[in-house]
């Protein structure tokens, strides 16, 4: 069941959002894009706390988003991160 969940979260997320946000992290931890996917964790993929800060002023410059200390504690990987970033982008337009 957990599955059809992902799925239907995916349908939802905008995949220009997704890709925008595996090339951030891709361009900023000098990963191949290819090795990341929306399932990928940041344990996965090497990014620590400070990998981790410097990953979110990357994001923040790419999408002109301010991206909250609080929000992004939470985070441990792309699908939480991309979900993050499109929740901001959306209020922003708002």
């Amino acid at each position: 069941m957990r599955s059809a969940s992902n799925f239907a979260m995916l349908e939802s997320m905008s995949d220009d959002i997704l890709e925008r946000v595996i090339k951030v992290v891709a361009e900023a931890q000098k990963l191949p894009i290819e090795k990341i996917t929306v399932e990928s964790t940041f344990e996965e993929l090497a990014i620590d706390s400070l990998d981790g800060i410097q990953l979110l002023f990357h994001l923040e410059t790419e999408f002109d988003i301010n991206i909250p200390d609080e929000a992004a504690r939470e985070v441990r990987g792309i699908k939480e991160l991309a979900e993050g970033v499109e929740k901001l982008v959306a209020k922003k337009a708002a």
